[in-house]
């Protein structure tokens, strides 16, 4: 016996998308710029910014919600290096591409 509609779906080619990172990975422990020092403002992870990815899947939470798989790239703060990251995040981090 099956649901219906299906709790999860694949998207099949993948589906560009916009991706808000803090949003996807829960960032929450914010400090001001002023009190870190540099190496740690040009080399740790970018997390306040939108980025470009790749919505591949699409997955029903038990509480009703939706998860959608995206594939996209963390950049540094000084956008020098980036961290590639394919994940689950909530459906409010992400947003149609428009091309």
């Amino acid at each position: 016996m099956g649901f219906a509609p299906p709790s999860h779906r694949v998207v099949d080619p993948p589906t560009l998308v916009i991706v808000h990172i803090a949003t996807a990975i829960g960032h929450t422990d914010a400090h001001p710029a002023n009190t870190l020092p540099l190496c740690v403002r040009a080399e740790g992870l970018a997390l306040d910014l939108r980025v470009h990815g790749r919505l591949s899947a699409w997955a029903r939470t038990t509480g009703g919600g939706w998860l959608c798989r995206v594939a996209f790239a963390i950049p540094t703060g000084k956008g020098r290096g980036y961290l590639d990251v394919d994940q689950w995040v909530p459906a409010c981090a992400v947003r149609p591409c428009r091309r």
